[in-house]
């Protein structure tokens, strides 16, 4: 099978690989969607992808066998895949309810980075990481459903409150969700700030009132002035000015939540935090928050269509890097293998 890999050379290239078998514990999932997340476009940067590995690790598709001492899967089953869904339950993270903080990586072992994951025709995982899809939910709707869960666990982290003022930094796919959930939550007013103009528009179209480019316009001048301060950031670009942007932005005893990933060091001025005694969090994969966006998905609570920009074969994910990397697309699904069975919706 075809399968797109981060090399040892820290490039991606398609490579053949053999179709896996599922080990003990294991089910081997026939792909349909897998989506390209940002940390993918940064993986050279991260440092935490494993040499040649298959990346993607947002992803949907049905059960295509399982292996020894797999109980309640079956072939058939839809499925969306919780990279985090094998914590080891164990350790002190664990057990204080942090699952997706767990401190045992070789079990942890998140697809996409640590093992084989989402651009391949078949991927086999520990059963674990598999959530049932109801048929309300459409396979691509599945692999938007990891991206909805980080987003959820993001705007719970940040502690919002209905009526609260609010600016997302960063449209990508993260920060438009972020900015859904933050509307139908209940946000009295929310600014997005967002180079690409095409993501400044999709901002506008799903529910932000006002879309500024921080590259153009200075968000210290303008909030503060025409635009009153923030109550709640939400920092989902993980921009090298965007820590600074966000206390401009806060008004005094405002919050800040970190989601979105810096690939170098961020250079942050402390003195403006200090001074609005600001509080800084960060939020990481999810917990329940996963279940939560099968459940708004599958009552149509929320529609991710839109966000999708378009969907390609595999042999195409150069042109999707691309388009990304430029700011000229918000998401794109990669279709790795021929659907050998017709998607039930």
């Amino acid at each position: 099978m075809q399968a797109l890999v981060f090399g040892s050379d820290k490039q991606f290239a398609l490579r053949e690989r053999p179709t896996p078998e599922p080990d003990a514990g294991e089910a081997l999932l026939r792909v349909h969607y897998s989506g390209i997340c940002g940390t993918d476009l940064h993986a050279q940067s991260l440092g935490h992808y494993s040499a040649d590995v298959v990346i993607g690790h947002e992803f949907a598709g049905e059960v295509a066998a399982v292996g020894p001492g797999v109980s309640g899967w079956q072939a058939g089953d839809r499925v969306a895949v919780h990279p985090r869904g094998n914590a080891c339950g164990k350790c002190a993270e664990c057990r204080a309810g942090w699952v997706n903080l767990c401190a045992d990586w070789d079990t942890l072992a998140p697809p996409g980075s640590a093992r084989d994951g989402g651009m391949a025709a078949y991927a086999a995982l520990p059963a674990t990481m598999l959530r049932q899809l109801p048929d309300e939910v459409s396979m691509a709707e599945g692999a938007w459903v990891e991206p909805l869960a980080v987003a959820l666990r993001g705007v719970a982290r940040s502690g919002f409150s209905v009526g609260r003022r609010a600016a997302v930094i960063g449209a990508g796919p993260i920060g438009l969700l972020t900015t859904l959930l933050l509307r139908y939550g209940g946000a009295s007013h929310i600014a997005a700030l967002e180079p690409s103009e095409q993501r400044r528009s999709k901002a506008l179209e799903i529910g932000a009132d006002v879309a500024l480019d921080p590259l153009a316009d200075d968000p210290a001048a303008i909030f503060g002035g025409d635009l009153p301060l923030v109550d709640f950031v939400m920092e989902c670009s993980g921009a090298r000015s965007a820590l600074d942007a966000a206390a401009d932005i806060a008004r005094p005893h405002g919050r800040i939540t970190l989601v979105g990933v810096a690939t170098d060091a961020v250079a942050f001025h402390s003195h403006n935090a200090i001074n609005k005694e600001l509080t800084i969090r960060s939020s990481a994969s999810a917990v329940k928050e996963f279940e939560i966006a099968i459940s708004l998905l599958a009552r149509k609570e929320f529609d991710v269509s839109p966000l999708t920009s378009d969907i390609l074969p595999l042999d195409r994910f150069a042109e999707a890097f691309r388009r990304l990397n430029a700011g000229s697309a918000v998401k794109i699904l990669m279709r790795p293998g021929e659907q050998l069975r017709i998607e039930r919706r």
